[in-house]
């Protein structure tokens, strides 16, 4: 797999390479750690990264927009939604309509690994990979100087 551009951090790939090379991203993700960042019609519509960076990201976007609610009050969990896990060949599957939901719809994905990975035997139960929306993956950097300036 050719990556369009890599810059210190991610991968830039095109949408249609991801397709399909889809296990050896899901590899470069879960086992090397690389963030790689998915490009259609040059257009950035989604990322792809590891489960703990996601949970890393996850934490620091709470950090910086906390909730105006309590969590004894429902409306605190009105904007947790879920992760749709999904295997491998259910992703090769429906790969345009999974990338129009997280690109239009804001949708998340975990990406469950096939059983065995670059010769690994893997834990197919828990997602490895994470395929989100590019508005969650660049935190904008004035909520962090926002945060810094408090």
């Amino acid at each position: 797999m050719r990556s369009v551009d890599e810059d210190a951090g991610f991968i830039r790939l095109n949408t249609e390479e991801v397709r399909g090379n889809l296990e050896d991203a899901i590899a470069r993700v879960v086992l090397d750690g690389d963030r790689i960042i998915l490009h259609q019609a040059g257009e950035e519509v989604a990322a792809l990264i590891p489960r703990r960076e996601f949970e890393k990201l996850d934490y620091l976007l709470q950090e910086l927009i906390p909730s105006p609610f309590n969590p004894d009050e429902e409306e605190y969990y009105e904007d947790d939604g879920p992760i749709h896990c999904l295997r491998p060949d259910e992703i090769q599957a429906k790969f345009d309509l999974i990338l129009e939901e997280v690109k239009e719809y804001g949708e998340i994905f975990g990406l469950l690994p096939p059983e065995i990975l670059r010769g690994r035997q893997m834990d197919i139960f828990m997602p490895e990979a994470i395929l989100m929306p590019m508005d969650i993956f660049w935190i904008p950097e004035h909520l962090i100087l926002d945060r810094i300036d408090a």
